[in-house]
């Protein structure tokens, strides 16, 4: 039978991505819409109507307030929530519904710090993982189509060489007043970081998505700063990441061809350096507002000994475009890959394929998962770090255990 889902929260990003693509997998069958929940009657009532306007069949419930939570908890023809709902509200309804024996997707970032998210890991994992409950983390940019044909294309060209190092751009402009601001519990945030939390944890799944281990952050250092004073309480980040120190390598590439090089390492007035693929992190909310093509697109490029590897966001059409570019007289081929946002219907597809199989009487695990809450744990783990740090080395591992 197919898996039969309810849609908890109504807030922007619920009606701009999670209810289109709930309306795509309703009509290809892989799941249906049983009921949209919403804190509040009104906004539950104007996502319900637009469900209906759509065509969609059966159309869905609707509930809203606490009773009308606990009536979603507690029918039993509801297989999975979604929970896409603020910050420092989600920890709890994630508990609620597991006892209520409910597969979740919630989104990210998990909690409002690594201390709350490492506890609902571990209640996870120890409670209700060994009875069958699927939990996923709902990180789009992790689900991105063309984010994980670049990280395949990137580990199966061998040909570029080692990375020498590698750049992550995230800039936004923020309107004072404007839909994604004007809600309280972003305007007086309880939680560390403001927007530079919610949307930093996107650029640090895309990290964790294209770049192979050896060159992630195993440690970092960062300053933090407020621009603007209505994103309270910082707005941008500035970091150098550190990989393992298993990571360094000697210099790269043959010894000089000239004859007049005849010295040795011993006549340098100091030591030859090492090779390690250091990387920069900018996040930054306080861009001021200018025409798209005047904006440095967001994304990371990655420079290789023998060529450089970009994947940005095109600030126009918001198209992922992925580019390999061969340094001259080498044997690496020219790539170019585009593809539409598409990792939030992607996510949930994956969600429901897993419940699926679990109806059907098969195991969760054959069933491709981008989603482990401990990888979106990693990503809470680099903003974390990142606010922290305040100049100072912060090991990511470290913050990760709680040590």
């Amino acid at each position: 039978m197919t898996p039969k889902v309810a849609l908890l929260g109504s807030g922007v990003f619920a009606q701009a991505s999670y209810l289109p693509a709930l309306l795509s997998l309703s009509k290809s069958s892989d799941l249906i819409l049983h009921t949209i929940w919403s804190r509040s009657s009104s906004s539950a009532t104007t996502l319900h109507s637009q469900a209906v306007e759509s065509g969609i069949s059966p159309a869905p419930a609707l509930q809203n307030g606490p009773d009308g939570l606990e009536a979603v908890l507690n029918d039993p023809e509801i297989d999975a929530v979604l929970l896409v709902l603020p910050i420092t509200a989600q920890p709890e309804l994630v508990r609620k519904a597991w006892k209520a024996g409910k597969h979740v997707i919630s989104e990210k970032p998990l909690g409002k710090d690594v201390a709350e998210a490492r506890g609902l890991i571990e209640e996870y994992e120890k409670e209700y993982k060994p009875k069958g409950l699927i939990w996923r983390v709902a990180e789009n940019f992790a689900h991105e189509p063309v984010l994980r044909f670049t990280r395949d294309k990137l580990a199966n060209t061998p040909e570029l060489g080692p990375m020498l190092n590698w750049k992550l751009n995230f800039e936004a402009y923020v309107e004072d007043g404007s839909k994604y601001q004007a809600t309280e519990w972003r305007t007086v945030p309880a939680y560390q970081g403001g927007f530079l939390l919610d949307g930093g944890v996107h650029f640090s799944a895309l990290l964790r998505t294209v770049l192979p281990d050896s060159a992630l952050p195993s440690s970092l250092v960062s300053f933090s700063h407020l621009h603007r004073t209505h994103l309270l309480p910082h707005d941008t980040l500035t970091a150098i990441s550190l990989p393992s120190p298993s990571s360094t390598t000697s210099p790269n590439g043959p010894k000089t061809k000239l004859s007049s090089a005849i010295h040795t390492e011993k006549d340098l007035a100091s030591q030859p350096g090492q090779s390690a693929p250091l990387g920069q992190i900018f996040m930054s909310f306080a861009l001021p507002d200018t025409a798209p093509e005047t904006r440095t697109p967001n994304g990371l490029i990655i420079t290789y000994l023998n060529g450089v590897a970009k994947i940005v966001s095109d600030p126009k059409t918001r198209e992922w475009i992925f580019n390999i570019y061969p340094a001259n007289g080498s044997s690496v081929e020219k790539v170019e890959k585009r593809g539409s946002p598409e990792g939030v219907e992607v996510e949930i597809k994956h969600f429901a394929n897993a419940i699926q199989a679990i109806k059907d009487g098969k195991k969760d695990g054959g069933v491709e998962n981008y989603g482990e809450p401990r990888g979106a744990l990693w990503d809470l783990a680099v903003i974390e770090g990142m606010l922290k740090s305040e100049g100072k080395e912060l090991n990511l591992d470290q913050l990760i255990k709680g040590e």
